[in-house]
């Protein structure tokens, strides 16, 4: 389907658009010539162009000004926020702005496709360097994917190659290192590999086995030998602790000697009589007996006989503790005879276990079951633990080489297979890419040839009869990015025209180049832009070119030519060329307040939110520029969605078809998941349901009746609050599905929903609803 023609393109605050300026298409016209004097504005029509395709402005580029022009975009005394481009074909409406730093169209996919041709640019593809020529129109000759293919396939075979010569030197020294070990144990077999392979096949369950027995036994070995020492030191605290008691004995012996009959009821007495005589310490009398003999010392013989009997009490408790240290000596002893009989039988269940080699030695006689034979046993079995260490160490180093000749062979066997495959696939490889290289060239021959051949043409509609159609474009041999560019001149093929041509024939030709790598990309979608291109060309071939151009701009969707050419002017206004051959447009002087100025300058209209956020807001303004969206919306949804609607050629719906497209199953369903990030990056989400949108926006249409309206009739059939909530419910509408930085939910995600990029917006469900 071809988009619809160019209505309308308005710029605010974008270079020298100091105040908002708006430029209206004739209808029917797909050539439109921009007449003005140096300093009218024309560049700033084209930067427009190029700002909302683009996203930049190219006029800018490579005039010493660094690789970042931005700050050079706004209107003097406005900021980037301030600039918008809009154009308007047929009833949609495409608007660019910059958002955080980057130039965002709104919808994005209404923006235009454009190629931009300026002066520089034509110098740049003539006279730059072949590498420099190349850079210039590869964009137009999409090879990207097959450059890379052949980068990728060119990295693959030099990589493999790399892979294979490490396992070419990986076998060699595999193949050193299992020659060693065949040398070193003595080249048994016929050759070192097959000596390996037999090695590396026999069973190592058994070492392992007796290895992990006989590091059991020599533990309980080590249990065992162990007890001699600790019988030793059992018999010695017996020993001791007898001599102790008794000696606490005859201690306790003596003190009782002392001792007087009723020694306990005699110790009662002097007790209690101590506190009395610590508070009266000089009684008359004593106060048991009420005598008055030896009562001078009364205090004194108490505190003495009290200590006689104290004697008697420590040793009795003396002789008490003793004996029970014997106790406690002896019960260890026991305790130690038990043991030492219960590690004799677990020693002899483990060597009971497995049938050692023979080289492991073992105890001749079992664990005897005396002491002093035991001990002995130990003393004759003391050298053992060391030669079952040895052995556990021998068979541990055979477990180890015999895992290190193993991984060895491994290594060698892989690295040989990986050898024999790289030696199959590289030849293969390198075939591949040599073809890849050929086609490669051969397309890129045949589109050059191709447009050599639509230049010629091109430039022989210009220059007839001037033998100069004969244009050759090829890449220079040996190189994959560098263009050669030849024409013919007085019978001499393939001279350089940069060395013959003159300058008109040079503009002529690279207008002619442009043109014929512009119609491969998509022409019919195409808006081509020449600013002020043909400042050269002489009077003599106007008429032909002017007239090649309205020819070819029937394959774009629309062409602009700016000039400040005086004779352009006059012939274009006369009305030289045939009737509705094109569209004239002449600016008038430029002013620091009024900025660009033509007859046709009419107002803009401002963004959604901008109007909205507007006090008071203009109810006309905001239900046109919300009618724009809301139909940019619903178109979005119903071809998503893949909702009935009338078949029309023009594919042009009003919102009341669109609006009821959108059935109550589909609208049930319908929510976004919307991201968000804060000023410290922190992701928040939030759910935002369409139905009670999609239904106000419905009840709004029905109640005012504009079913049949499009958003420039809607502005005025409704009433002002229906108008604000029109347009506050719209813009809720499409924040919640587009993202205008990351755009529309059209990538279908996981099988469950769509989304855009980022996934800042995630669109359910994925189908309708059954």
């Amino acid at each position: 389907m071809n988009p619809p023609a160019l209505s309308k393109l308005t710029i605010e605050h974008l270079r020298g658009s100091v105040v908002p300026f708006s430029l209206s298409f004739e209808k029917g016209k797909k050539l439109t010539i921009v007449y003005g004097e140096n300093g009218t504005g024309k560049t700033t029509i084209c930067d427009a162009i190029e700002f909302i395709a683009k996203g930049k402005i190219g006029s800018l580029e490579g005039r010493g000004l660094g690789n970042k022009t931005e700050r050079y975009w706004p209107s003097i005394g406005k900021t980037s926020a301030d600039i918008a481009v809009t154009l308007q074909a047929g009833t949609t409406t495409c608007k660019a702005t910059i958002l955080k730093g980057k130039v965002t169209s709104q919808p994005d996919n209404l923006k235009p496709q454009v190629e931009v041709l300026r002066r520089s640019q034509i110098l740049r593809l003539l006279e730059a360097q072949p590498a420099e020529r190349y850079a210039e129109i590869s964009r137009f000759i999409d090879i990207a994917g097959v450059t890379s293919s052949e980068d990728s396939l060119k990295k693959l075979t030099d990589n493999l190659n790399a892979t294979r010569d490490t396992a070419i030197a990986v076998v060699l020294a595999n193949q050193t290192s299992i020659s060693q070990f065949w040398v070193t144990a003595g080249k048994p077999g016929k050759n070192a590999l097959s000596w390996a392979e037999a090695e590396i096949g026999r069973d190592l369950s058994s070492l392992t086995t007796a290895a992990t027995t006989l590091a059991k036994l020599r533990d309980a070995y080590q249990r065992l030998s162990d007890y001699p020492n600790k019988f030793n030191e059992a018999n010695a605290a017996l020993t001791a602790a007898q001599n102790e008691a008794q000696i606490a004995k005859q201690q306790l012996e003596n003190a009782m000697a002392n001792a007087t009959d009723g020694a306990s009821e005699l110790v009662g007495i002097l007790e209690a009589a101590t506190p009395f005589l610590a508070k009266h310490p000089h009684p008359k009398n004593c106060p048991l007996c009420e005598s008055d003999e030896n009562v001078a010392n009364l205090q004194n013989t108490v505190t003495q006989r009290l200590a006689q009997f104290n004697v008697l009490q420590v040793a009795l408790k003396n002789k008490t503790n003793r004996d029970r240290t014997v106790q406690l000596a002896e019960g260890k002893i026991s305790t130690l005879q038990a043991d030492m009989i219960r590690d004799s039988k677990n020693f002899e269940v483990i060597r009971g276990e497995i049938t050692f080699p023979a080289e492991v030695e073992l105890p001749a006689l079992t664990v005897p079951a005396k002491f002093d034979e035991f001990a002995l046993w130990i003393e004759d079995s003391s050298h053992l633990p060391t030669a079952w260490i040895k052995c556990e160490g021998a068979w541990n180093e055979q477990s180890k080489f015999v895992a290190t000749l193993a991984k060895a062979l491994a290594t060698y066997r892989e690295n040989v297979a990986t050898q024999k495959e790289l030696d199959v696939l590289l030849p293969k490889l390198r075939r591949a890419h040599e073809i890849l290289v050929e086609e490669r060239q051969a397309f890129t021959d045949g589109v050059l040839k191709m447009i050599a051949g639509e230049v010629g043409r091109l430039y022989e509609v210009v220059h007839p009869g001037e033998g100069l159609n004969k244009i050759s474009l090829e890449l220079e041999e040996g190189k994959r990015a560098s263009l050669e560019v030849g024409a013919s001149f007085a019978g001499k093929g393939n001279s350089p025209p940069q060395a013959y041509f003159s300058q008109s024939h040079l503009d002529t030709l690279g207008l002619c180049v442009f043109l014929a790598l512009a119609s491969l990309d998509d022409p019919a979608n195409t808006i081509l832009v020449l600013d002020d291109v043909l400042t050269s060309v002489d009077e003599p071939h106007v008429d032909r070119l002017v007239e090649m151009l309205y020819t070819e701009a029937a394959k774009f969707r629309h062409c602009i030519i700016t000039t400040h050419y005086r004779p352009w002017k006059q012939k274009l206004r006369w009305g030289w060329l045939k009737n509705g051959q094109c569209h004239f447009i002449e600016l008038t002087k430029w002013t620091l307040d009024g900025g660009l100025k033509h007859n046709r300058s009419v107002p803009d209209i401002e963004r959604l939110q901008s109007l909205l956020a507007e006090l008071p807001p203009d109810p006309q303004l905001v239900c046109a520029k919300a009618g724009v969206v809301l139909e940019a919306t619903l178109n979005f949804l119903t071809e998503l969605y893949e909702c009935l609607l009338p078949k029309r050629a023009s594919c042009l719906f009003t919102i009341g078809e669109l609006l009821p497209a959108l059935d109550r199953k589909l609208r049930q369903e319908l929510k976004t998941v919307v991201t968000k990030k804060d000023a410290a990056g922190l992701e928040t989400s939030v759910t935002v349901v369409l139905l009670p949108i999609l239904d106000e926006l419905t009840r709004i249409a029905q109640a005012r009746n504009v079913f049949g309206a499009h958003f420039n009739e809607l502005s005025f059939e409704m009433l002002e609050d229906d108008a604000i909530t029109f347009g506050s419910r719209v813009l809720e509408l499409v924040e919640a599905i587009a993202d205008q930085e990351n755009g529309w939910p059209r990538k279908e995600k996981k099988g469950s929903y769509w989304a855009n990029a980022n996934e800042t917006r995630r669109l359910y469900p994925l189908k309708q609803p059954i």
